[in-house]
């Protein structure tokens, strides 16, 4: 077997780790898809492969740490390492123990999974494998093919330095090349409107069915293709110099058409769960998981610090006041007060904090327990229209934008007072930023580790503030795993720690 056909076993096998279900993919790509009901077997696997790679507890817990989402001193999924202070790299090699490797290799797999699972069913409709005969079904089901390759593609791009493109038509017995991560968006971004333009042509009749417990139509595949296509624009910079680079009239132009409702499979128990266990309060696990990371409270209430007292080790006074104040109302809405701490202090009590994340018990139409019941939200309409704000915003519609904001959550929810026509740039764009660190908290995968990777200029572990970029050192991309380097022949590297402040350069 040659290592390209081993890139594709690699990849079905990692993902039947986890699924227990019918998935025929065959690094050959012949004689297994014989039935439109094999079609139908295939893509519902690459769904769940694809799903589980981006929304499972890899890598989502490490990196949403990164990015001082939360705070969470235990070595599980990898959290522990990625948010040492200050910052050290990520150590990508074969050798290191699996909880860690898996926060690369899990969106990895996972991704690459989905795309040989949507090249099979693409390949086998060319060959003549059909539900009705190249009919609206068969249509659909291309549709789908497509959005799942872009989705995976899309997701590739916004986490790693590079990735692989195949496609259906890709000669495996040649060399495979890694396209840096921008061409792996460009990519993703056409496969989305190719899933848009199909879809359109089926007109009434088409229907998508892969995402447990919820079903779309053409308007609504239509908004989730345009918001994905807006997501991997908006957010693929990795520094704020690379966001100046942003297409943001096409970002515009996606989130006109994009969603205009809350995007959350239902968890079921088995195939579909979520990250979301991990990070909510009152999910039925203990609840020493993960805290609402300082910062964030910090954005809330300006009097709380950024990063929590050091008592044990830096000798600093302890937090006097623990309950956070703010007239935003979402702080007692959507988040808890703990009294206690429960992380040990000799890991870190930068890691401490008193708030968990509450909105799935103050409101389950948002989400349920992200394991056996309820919504796991992932792409909400205000995402979509933060995205909008800020895309208007950089186009020098700041009128616009401000309507946008203050005809949304803020005022709605927050009950924050509206933002004056007479604020600056600046000041509205903190205003998105904000919005987007409380109102989408848990309601997109690694949200704030790549918003802070664009927002602002890294900053020092010890100085850091509510709102901005990255602490120094910290990853701002992952590397291929070292295992599919190894398969490739190529040496391992690193991204983060001392020698890579700006979390973007390959150390070898």
């Amino acid at each position: 077997m040659n290592h390209k056909l081993l890139i594709c076993c690699l990849c079905f096998l990692m993902a039947c780790e986890t699924l227990d279900t019918v998935n025929n993919n065959n690094p050959d790509r012949t004689g297994v898809l014989t039935t439109g009901t094999d079609l139908l077997e295939v893509l519902e696997g690459g769904y769940i492969s694809w799903w589980q790679g981006i929304h499972d507890e890899y890598p989502t817990i490490a990196l949403g740490v990164a990015g001082d989402a939360y705070g969470m001193s235990w070595a599980d999924f990898g959290a522990q390492r990625f948010g040492e202070e200050p910052r050290t790299f990520y150590n990508n090699r074969f050798t290191e123990e699996p909880d860690y490797r898996q926060v690369a290799e899990g969106p990895w797999f996972g991704c690459l999974s989905a795309v040989s699972s949507a090249n099979d069913v693409l390949l086998a409709l060319e060959n003549g494998v059909s539900i009705d005969n190249g009919g609206p079904q068969d249509e659909s089901i291309k549709a789908a093919s497509l959005f799942l390759r872009g989705v995976s593609w899309g997701y590739l791009g916004l986490i790693f330095d590079q990735a692989l493109i195949v496609d259906e038509q890709t000669d495996l017995d040649q060399d495979l090349i890694l396209s840096p991560y921008s061409d792996v968006i460009a990519r993703a971004i056409s496969e989305l409107e190719q899933a848009i333009g199909i879809a359109e042509s089926v007109g009434i009749d088409f229907t998508h069915n892969f995402f447990n417990g919820v079903q779309l139509d053409l308007s609504r595949f239509t908004q989730l293709s345009n918001s994905y296509a807006a997501r991997f624009l908006a957010q693929m910079p990795r520094t704020a110099a690379e966001k100046e680079q942003t297409d943001w009239l096409e970002v515009s132009n996606y989130t006109g058409d994009g969603l205009t409702f809350d995007f959350a499979p239902i968890a079921d128990g088995g195939f579909w769960v979520s990250y979301h266990d991990y990070v909510f309060a009152e999910t039925g696990l203990p609840p020493f998981w993960a805290r609402v990371d300082q910062r964030v409270i910090a954005a809330m209430d300006a009097n709380q610090p950024t990063r929590y007292p050091e008592v044990m080790g830096l000798g600093e006074t302890p937090l006097t006041e623990k309950q956070a104040s703010s007239v935003d109302q979402r702080l007692v809405s959507d988040f808890i007060f703990l009294a206690n701490n429960n992380f040990p202090a000799d890991r870190g009590e930068w890691h401490y904090s008193h708030y968990k994340h509450n909105r799935n018990v103050s409101d389950p139409s948002f989400a349920g327990n992200g394991s056996t019941s309820g919504p796991m939200p992932t792409f909400l309409a205000a995402d979509n229209q933060l995205l909008r704000a800020e895309a208007l915003l950089n186009l020098g519609l700041k009128a616009d934008a401000i309507s946008i904001l203050n005809n949304g959550t803020r005022v709605q929810r927050g009950r924050l007072n509206p933002i004056a026509n007479g604020a600056s740039m600046e000041e509205v764009m903190q205003a998105i930023s904000y919005e987007r660190a409380i109102e989408l908290f848990n309601a997109a995968p690694m949200g704030l580790w790549l918003d802070r990777r664009r927002v602002g200029p890294r900053l020092d572990y010890r100085e850091v503030d509510a709102l901005g970029g990255l602490q120094f050192g910290t990853p701002a991309q992952l590397p291929v795993p070292d295992v599919e380097l190894r398969i490739q022949n190529k040496p391992a590297y690193n991204f983060g720690g001392q020698e890579d402040p700006l979390g973007i350069e390959r150390v070898f």
